[in-house]
């Protein structure tokens, strides 16, 4: 076996689910951010964890307004989605630069990118420091699925988003 660094390490367990997590302002500004640091945590109640730099905009507004929807997003957003981590929400509206189109949630406040596979809305539980990230542990309030669209998987680190189907080829 070769030594590897942790960057090197993430490689080899690539793909990892893709996500955009939508949180919002006080004011009701939404926000999207790209992230596959996210797992399921338990069934009964149903919870979900996201790991998020401690600098950033969305685990701000996740501490602050303890709520946010984990959107797996469809196949035709794969330039769009991977765009949101290209940029900070402090200063780009990015599904409004990016041609992302949002819908109301129904038991939160941040919205739903209409186009996705899968949609948790969560309200948080925990946040728990881990070093330079936080861990924001959140209850799943809903599921929301459409079964017909392709979700996305994070190769290569974020080099690149492909479906399940466009993996295995």
């Amino acid at each position: 076996m070769e030594r590897l660094n942790f960057g090197q390490a993430q490689q080899y367990t690539s793909p990892n689910p893709f996500a955009l997590v939508s949180t919002c302002t006080a004011d009701g500004r939404n926000n999207l951010m790209a992230l596959s640091w996210w797992t399921y945590l338990s069934n009964r109640p149903a919870t979900v964890g996201v790991c998020l730099s401690k600098r950033g905009f969305s685990g701000s507004l996740i501490a602050e307004q303890g709520e946010f929807c984990l959107c797996v997003p469809d196949a035709s957003l794969r330039e769009a989605a991977l765009r949101c981590g290209t940029c900070s929400g402090r200063v780009h509206d990015k599904a409004a630069e990016f041609g992302i189109v949002l819908e109301p949630a129904e038991l939160v406040k941040p919205m739903r990118v209409s186009a996705s596979h899968l949609v948790l809305e969560c309200r948080l539980l925990q946040q728990v420091e881990v070093a330079d990230h936080i861990l924001y542990i959140a209850e799943v309030l809903g599921c929301y699925g459409n079964g017909d669209a392709q979700g996305l998987y994070a190769m290569d680190g974020y080099r690149r988003l492909n479906t399940v189907t466009e993996i295995s080829r």
